[in-house]
C-alpha cells in the first residue's frame, strides 16, 4: 500500500491482502483496524465508504513522533536516576555523620592535624568503656524495678513455693508413716523436730507456707 502511493476501498483490500498476505476477508476488516490503532495505515470515510493508504511521508512523521516520545521518556527517567542518586549520596553522608557525631564522646577532639589517628581511637574507646561503665551502674540501681528482673523472680518465688509444698506433703507424709508404728507421741514429736529444725513446733506441726 505504501509502495503504490495509492488510496484503497475495503473491498480492493479485501482482494489484496488475500492474495499478498493470506488474509481471509472476513478478518480483513479487524486487520485493518489493528494496523490504523497502531497509526500503521489512514482511512478516511469518502462517501459511503471507507478509503485507506499509507503513504511514506505518514511513515516518517510516526516514525520521527515515536523516536521524539522515546528520547523524551530517556530524558525524564535519566533526571530522575540523577535526582535518586543525589538522595541516595546525600542520605549516606548524613548518616555518617550522625554515626561520628554519636560514637564521639563529648571533650574529645583533635587539637591538631597531626593527631595519630590511633590514638583518638584509643581516647574513643576509652571514653566510651567508661561511660558504658556509668551506665552500668546506674541500670544496677534501678535493677530492682525492671520488669525482667521481677519476672524472673515471681517465676523463682513460684518454683520454690511449690517445691516447698512438695517437700511438705513427703515429710507429712513420712510423719503419717511413723506415727503407725510409734506409740510415743512425744517421741515421736522429738524425731520430727530433730530432722526439720525450726520449721516443725512441737504440738503444732510443720509451719505453714
Amino acid at each position: 500500500m505504501r509502495n503504490t502511493m495509492q488510496v484503497f476501498t475495503l473491498k480492493e483490500l479485501e482482494k489484496t491482502l488475500q492474495t499478498v498476505a493470506s488474509i481471509n476477508p472476513m478478518q480483513t476488516k479487524d486487520y485493518l483496524q489493528a494496523l490504523q490503532d497502531e497509526n500503521l495505515i489512514r482511512v478516511e470515510k469518502i462517501g459511503s465508504g471507507n478509503w485507506y493508504w499509507s503513504f511514506t511521508s505518514d511513515a516518517k512523521k510516526n516514525r520521527d513522533k515515536v523516536m521524539t516520545n522515546l528520547q523524551a521518556e530517556q530524558n525524564r527517567l535519566m533526571e530522575l536516576i540523577a535526582m535518586t542518586e543525589r538522595g541516595k549520596n546525600e542520605e549516606i553522608e548524613r548518616r555518617r555523620t550522625d554515626a561520628e557525631e554519636a560514637v564521639t564522646p563529648s571533650g574529645i577532639r583533635e587539637e591538631n592535624s597531626n593527631t595519630n589517628p590511633s590514638d583518638s581511637y584509643l581516647q574513643i574507646h576509652e571514653a566510651l568503656m567508661s561511660e558504658s561503665e556509668i551506665l552500668d551502674k546506674d541500670l544496677a540501681c534501678y535493677g530492682d524495678s525492671d520488669p525482667t528482673t521481677i519476672a524472673h523472680k515471681v517465676e523463682e518465688a513460684t518454683r520454690l513455693k511449690e517445691s516447698a509444698l512438695l517437700w511438705t506433703e513427703n515429710i507429712e507424709a513420712l510423719a503419717g508413716f511413723l506415727a503407725a508404728r510409734v506409740s510415743d507421741r512425744t517421741q515421736l514429736a522429738e524425731v520430727m523436730q530433730a530432722a526439720c529444725g525450726e520449721e516443725y513446733v512441737m504440738g503444732e506441726g510443720l509451719l505453714e507456707l
